[in-house]
Protein backbone atom coordinates (compact mmCIF):
# COMPACT_ATOMS: atom_id res chain seq x y z
CA UNK A 1 0.00 0.00 0.00
CA UNK A 2 1.61 3.45 -1.22
CA UNK A 3 0.41 6.84 0.34
CA UNK A 4 0.34 9.48 -2.19
CA UNK A 5 -0.07 13.64 -1.61
CA UNK A 6 -0.98 15.67 -4.30
CA UNK A 7 -0.78 19.07 -4.91
CA UNK A 8 -3.63 20.87 -7.15
CA UNK A 9 -3.59 24.25 -9.37
CA UNK A 10 -7.12 25.34 -7.51
CA UNK A 11 -8.19 27.65 -10.44
CA UNK A 12 -7.58 24.97 -13.13
CA UNK A 13 -10.74 22.95 -13.24
CA UNK A 14 -9.37 19.96 -14.84
CA UNK A 15 -6.58 19.42 -12.95
CA UNK A 16 -9.41 19.21 -10.04
CA UNK A 17 -11.42 16.81 -11.97
CA UNK A 18 -7.94 14.58 -12.59
CA UNK A 19 -7.24 15.16 -9.09
CA UNK A 20 -10.82 13.27 -8.11
CA UNK A 21 -9.92 10.36 -10.73
CA UNK A 22 -6.71 9.90 -9.29
CA UNK A 23 -8.14 9.87 -5.94
CA UNK A 24 -10.81 7.23 -6.77
CA UNK A 25 -8.41 5.25 -8.54
CA UNK A 26 -5.46 5.07 -5.34
CA UNK A 27 -7.74 4.13 -3.04
CA UNK A 28 -10.19 1.70 -5.35
CA UNK A 29 -6.44 -0.19 -5.40
CA UNK A 30 -6.27 -0.10 -1.55
CA UNK A 31 -3.46 3.18 -1.57
CA UNK A 32 -4.09 5.86 0.42
CA UNK A 33 -4.71 9.32 -1.52
CA UNK A 34 -3.92 12.97 0.68
CA UNK A 35 -5.16 16.02 -1.35
CA UNK A 36 -2.55 18.97 -0.08
CA UNK A 37 -3.50 22.61 0.40
CA UNK A 38 -3.02 25.12 -2.75
CA UNK A 39 0.58 26.72 -2.56
CA UNK A 40 0.35 30.81 -2.25
CA UNK A 41 1.66 33.05 -4.96
CA UNK A 42 4.32 33.04 -7.90
CA UNK A 43 4.32 32.01 -11.46
CA UNK A 44 0.80 30.20 -10.81
CA UNK A 45 -1.03 33.34 -10.49
CA UNK A 46 -4.59 33.71 -8.92
CA UNK A 47 -3.32 30.79 -5.81
CA UNK A 48 -4.58 31.50 -2.24
CA UNK A 49 -2.59 31.40 0.60
CA UNK A 50 -1.62 27.96 1.92
CA UNK A 51 1.83 26.74 0.66
CA UNK A 52 2.35 22.96 2.00
CA UNK A 53 5.32 22.25 4.45
CA UNK A 54 6.70 19.21 5.28
CA UNK A 55 4.33 18.30 7.76
CA UNK A 56 1.67 17.76 5.52
CA UNK A 57 3.74 15.45 3.45
CA UNK A 58 4.62 12.91 6.38
CA UNK A 59 4.39 9.53 5.88
CA UNK A 60 3.69 9.75 1.69
CA UNK A 61 5.54 7.78 -0.59
CA UNK A 62 5.26 9.82 -3.39
CA UNK A 63 4.08 13.57 -4.14
CA UNK A 64 2.26 14.52 -7.01
CA UNK A 65 2.22 18.22 -8.61
CA UNK A 66 -0.86 18.81 -11.08
CA UNK A 67 -0.46 22.13 -12.62
CA UNK A 68 2.16 24.66 -14.24
CA UNK A 69 5.81 24.69 -13.16
CA UNK A 70 5.01 27.15 -10.53
CA UNK A 71 3.29 24.57 -8.70
CA UNK A 72 5.46 21.91 -9.02
CA UNK A 73 8.34 24.42 -7.90
CA UNK A 74 6.04 24.61 -4.46
CA UNK A 75 5.96 21.03 -3.47
CA UNK A 76 9.63 21.07 -3.65
CA UNK A 77 10.56 21.99 -0.63
CA UNK A 78 8.50 20.72 1.63
CA UNK A 79 9.00 17.44 -0.13
CA UNK A 80 12.56 18.01 -0.94
CA UNK A 81 12.53 18.31 3.36
CA UNK A 82 10.45 15.36 3.94
CA UNK A 83 12.58 12.86 1.12
CA UNK A 84 10.07 12.66 -1.03
CA UNK A 85 10.12 12.51 -4.85
CA UNK A 86 7.78 14.32 -6.83
CA UNK A 87 6.02 13.86 -10.25
CA UNK A 88 4.67 16.53 -12.21
CA UNK A 89 1.67 16.38 -14.65
CA UNK A 90 1.36 19.21 -16.99
CA UNK A 91 -1.31 21.50 -16.95
CA UNK A 92 1.10 24.68 -17.85
CA UNK A 93 1.97 26.00 -21.27
CA UNK A 94 5.76 24.93 -21.01
CA UNK A 95 6.31 22.14 -18.52
CA UNK A 96 9.87 21.65 -18.51
CA UNK A 97 10.03 20.04 -15.13
CA UNK A 98 6.67 18.00 -15.56
CA UNK A 99 7.17 14.19 -17.93
CA UNK A 100 3.24 13.34 -17.68
CA UNK A 101 0.53 14.40 -19.76
CA UNK A 102 -2.29 14.48 -17.99
CA UNK A 103 -4.25 11.75 -20.15
CA UNK A 104 -1.75 9.47 -18.59
CA UNK A 105 -1.48 9.90 -15.15
CA UNK A 106 -3.42 6.64 -13.81
CA UNK A 107 -1.19 4.86 -15.98
CA UNK A 108 2.01 6.55 -14.67
CA UNK A 109 0.40 6.26 -10.91
CA UNK A 110 0.06 2.79 -11.53
CA UNK A 111 3.82 2.37 -12.53
CA UNK A 112 4.63 4.60 -9.61
CA UNK A 113 3.29 2.94 -6.50
CA UNK A 114 4.78 -0.29 -7.80
CA UNK A 115 7.91 1.23 -8.54
CA UNK A 116 8.08 0.50 -12.22
CA UNK A 117 9.49 4.56 -12.75
CA UNK A 118 13.12 5.80 -12.18
CA UNK A 119 14.34 8.11 -9.59
CA UNK A 120 16.51 11.13 -10.71
CA UNK A 121 18.63 13.01 -8.19
CA UNK A 122 18.13 16.65 -8.90
CA UNK A 123 20.89 19.65 -7.34
CA UNK A 124 19.24 22.26 -5.03
CA UNK A 125 20.60 25.36 -3.62
CA UNK A 126 20.56 25.93 -0.34
CA UNK A 127 20.49 29.78 0.33
CA UNK A 128 20.67 31.16 3.81
CA UNK A 129 20.03 34.93 4.75
CA UNK A 130 21.39 36.08 8.26
CA UNK A 131 19.97 39.57 8.73
CA UNK A 132 18.81 42.61 6.48
CA UNK A 133 15.84 40.59 5.35
CA UNK A 134 12.20 41.50 5.79
CA UNK A 135 10.40 38.24 4.67
CA UNK A 136 6.68 38.01 3.63
CA UNK A 137 4.40 35.70 5.95
CA UNK A 138 4.29 33.17 3.45
CA UNK A 139 8.55 32.89 2.83
CA UNK A 140 9.07 32.71 6.92
CA UNK A 141 6.43 29.48 6.53
CA UNK A 142 8.64 27.64 3.85
CA UNK A 143 12.10 28.74 5.83
CA UNK A 144 14.12 26.71 7.60
CA UNK A 145 15.45 28.83 10.43
CA UNK A 146 17.90 28.25 12.39
CA UNK A 147 19.33 29.04 16.07
CA UNK A 148 20.58 32.18 15.40
CA UNK A 149 17.50 33.50 13.57
CA UNK A 150 18.91 33.13 10.16
CA UNK A 151 16.66 31.51 7.39
CA UNK A 152 17.16 29.23 4.81
CA UNK A 153 15.34 28.22 1.91
CA UNK A 154 15.80 25.67 -1.23
CA UNK A 155 15.85 26.30 -4.79
CA UNK A 156 15.50 23.70 -7.73
CA UNK A 157 15.49 26.36 -10.38
CA UNK A 158 17.03 29.66 -9.23
CA UNK A 159 17.84 32.01 -6.66
CA UNK A 160 17.93 35.89 -8.03
CA UNK A 161 18.66 39.37 -6.26
CA UNK A 162 17.33 42.25 -8.09
CA UNK A 163 16.88 45.56 -8.18
CA UNK A 164 13.18 46.95 -6.50
CA UNK A 165 13.38 50.63 -8.06
CA UNK A 166 12.43 50.63 -11.92
CA UNK A 167 15.26 52.37 -14.13
CA UNK A 168 18.17 51.79 -11.34
CA UNK A 169 20.67 49.33 -10.71
CA UNK A 170 21.56 47.90 -7.57
CA UNK A 171 25.31 47.68 -6.44
CA UNK A 172 25.84 43.97 -5.96
CA UNK A 173 29.36 42.57 -4.61
CA UNK A 174 30.07 38.30 -4.51
CA UNK A 175 32.48 36.25 -2.72
CA UNK A 176 33.67 32.89 -3.25
CA UNK A 177 34.43 30.51 -0.44
CA UNK A 178 34.83 34.11 1.37
CA UNK A 179 37.31 36.15 -1.04
CA UNK A 180 35.82 38.35 -2.70
CA UNK A 181 35.00 38.05 -6.61
CA UNK A 182 32.99 40.52 -8.72
CA UNK A 183 30.87 43.56 -7.48
CA UNK A 184 28.15 44.44 -10.52
CA UNK A 185 25.84 47.26 -10.90
CA UNK A 186 23.18 45.87 -12.68
CA UNK A 187 19.25 44.63 -12.55
CA UNK A 188 20.43 41.62 -10.44
CA UNK A 189 22.12 38.75 -10.18
CA UNK A 190 20.80 35.17 -10.07
CA UNK A 191 22.21 31.49 -9.20
CA UNK A 192 20.60 28.71 -11.06
CA UNK A 193 20.97 25.09 -10.51
CA UNK A 194 21.88 22.81 -13.62
CA UNK A 195 17.82 22.10 -13.97
CA UNK A 196 16.93 26.01 -13.69
CA UNK A 197 19.93 26.47 -16.24
CA UNK A 198 17.19 26.56 -18.95
CA UNK A 199 14.88 29.40 -17.17
CA UNK A 200 15.72 32.91 -16.09
CA UNK A 201 19.65 31.86 -16.29
CA UNK A 202 18.94 31.13 -20.49
CA UNK A 203 16.77 34.37 -20.82
CA UNK A 204 19.80 35.93 -18.88
CA UNK A 205 22.42 34.59 -21.36
CA UNK A 206 23.76 31.88 -19.16
CA UNK A 207 24.67 28.24 -20.56
CA UNK A 208 23.15 25.39 -20.76
CA UNK A 209 24.01 22.63 -18.53
CA UNK A 210 22.69 18.86 -17.80
CA UNK A 211 20.99 18.40 -14.71
CA UNK A 212 23.36 15.37 -14.02
CA UNK A 213 26.18 17.62 -13.17
CA UNK A 214 26.29 19.33 -9.50
CA UNK A 215 26.95 22.80 -9.96
CA UNK A 216 25.99 26.38 -9.49
CA UNK A 217 25.85 28.79 -12.18
CA UNK A 218 26.16 32.51 -11.19
CA UNK A 219 24.71 34.67 -13.92
CA UNK A 220 24.57 38.50 -14.16
CA UNK A 221 21.30 40.17 -15.26
CA UNK A 222 21.85 43.17 -17.82
CA UNK A 223 25.18 44.67 -15.58
CA UNK A 224 26.90 47.86 -16.49
CA UNK A 225 29.99 48.00 -17.33
CA UNK A 226 30.77 44.76 -15.65
CA UNK A 227 31.83 41.27 -16.87
CA UNK A 228 28.79 39.82 -18.09
CA UNK A 229 29.47 36.24 -18.67
CA UNK A 230 28.50 33.08 -16.27
CA UNK A 231 30.54 31.77 -13.69
CA UNK A 232 29.94 27.76 -13.22
CA UNK A 233 30.89 26.85 -9.52
CA UNK A 234 31.99 23.77 -7.95
CA UNK A 235 29.80 21.95 -5.85
CA UNK A 236 31.98 22.52 -2.89
CA UNK A 237 32.08 26.28 -2.91
CA UNK A 238 30.19 29.28 -1.09
CA UNK A 239 28.83 31.70 -3.04
CA UNK A 240 27.62 35.02 -1.05
CA UNK A 241 25.89 38.09 -2.72
CA UNK A 242 25.87 41.34 -0.72
CA UNK A 243 23.77 44.18 -1.20
CA UNK A 244 25.51 47.85 -1.60
CA UNK A 245 24.47 50.91 0.03
CA UNK A 246 22.49 53.50 -1.50
CA UNK A 247 19.54 51.12 -3.18
CA UNK A 248 17.77 47.72 -1.44
CA UNK A 249 17.44 44.45 -3.12
CA UNK A 250 14.72 41.55 -3.38
CA UNK A 251 15.28 38.13 -2.88
CA UNK A 252 13.40 35.58 -5.23
CA UNK A 253 13.32 32.07 -5.16
CA UNK A 254 12.27 29.56 -7.94
CA UNK A 255 9.80 32.74 -9.12
CA UNK A 256 8.85 33.51 -5.50
CA UNK A 257 9.20 36.52 -3.87
CA UNK A 258 10.89 35.97 -0.61
CA UNK A 259 11.01 39.82 0.71
CA UNK A 260 13.29 43.02 1.00
CA UNK A 261 16.98 43.27 1.09
CA UNK A 262 18.04 46.06 2.94
CA UNK A 263 21.99 47.59 1.92
CA UNK A 264 24.52 45.88 3.70
CA UNK A 265 22.46 42.32 3.78
CA UNK A 266 23.84 38.94 2.42
CA UNK A 267 22.95 35.81 0.64
CA UNK A 268 24.65 32.80 1.21
CA UNK A 269 24.11 29.91 -1.87
CA UNK A 270 25.85 26.85 -1.71
CA UNK A 271 24.78 22.95 -3.19
CA UNK A 272 22.68 21.41 -0.86
CA UNK A 273 23.96 18.18 0.88
CA UNK A 274 20.69 16.44 -0.32
CA UNK A 275 19.58 16.21 -3.82
CA UNK A 276 15.95 16.64 -4.90
CA UNK A 277 14.01 13.46 -5.67
CA UNK A 278 12.09 13.55 -9.17
CA UNK A 279 10.21 10.45 -10.64
CA UNK A 280 11.49 10.04 -14.12
CA UNK A 281 9.51 8.11 -17.00
CA UNK A 282 12.59 7.11 -19.20
CA UNK A 283 10.74 8.04 -22.05
CA UNK A 284 12.56 11.30 -22.76
CA UNK A 285 16.48 12.01 -22.52
CA UNK A 286 18.18 15.25 -22.31
CA UNK A 287 18.24 16.44 -26.13
CA UNK A 288 14.67 14.89 -26.02
CA UNK A 289 13.94 17.93 -23.44
CA UNK A 290 15.85 20.66 -24.71
CA UNK A 291 13.77 19.71 -28.40
CA UNK A 292 10.57 19.42 -27.24
CA UNK A 293 10.44 22.49 -24.98
CA UNK A 294 13.18 24.97 -26.02
CA UNK A 295 12.58 24.58 -30.00
CA UNK A 296 8.65 23.57 -30.18
CA UNK A 297 8.08 22.21 -33.50
CA UNK A 298 11.45 21.40 -34.89
CA UNK A 299 11.09 17.56 -33.55
CA UNK A 300 11.41 15.15 -35.99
Amino acid sequence: MATVALLVHPTRPEAARLAAEAVGWLEAQGHVARLLSGPAGGPDAGLPPGPPVAADLAGADLAVSLGGDGTFLRLVPPAHAAGIPVLGVNFGRLGYLLEVAPERLIEFLGRAVVGDVAIEERTVISVTVARGLAATDGADRSATVGADGSRRWVALNEMVVEKTVPGHMVSLSTAIDGEPCFTYKADGVLVATPTGSTAYNLSAGGPIISPRIAAMILTPVAPHLSIDRSLVLHPDQVLTVGVGEGRPAVLVIDGREIGELCPGAEVACGVAATPMRLVSLGERGFAGLLRSTLAPGRDG
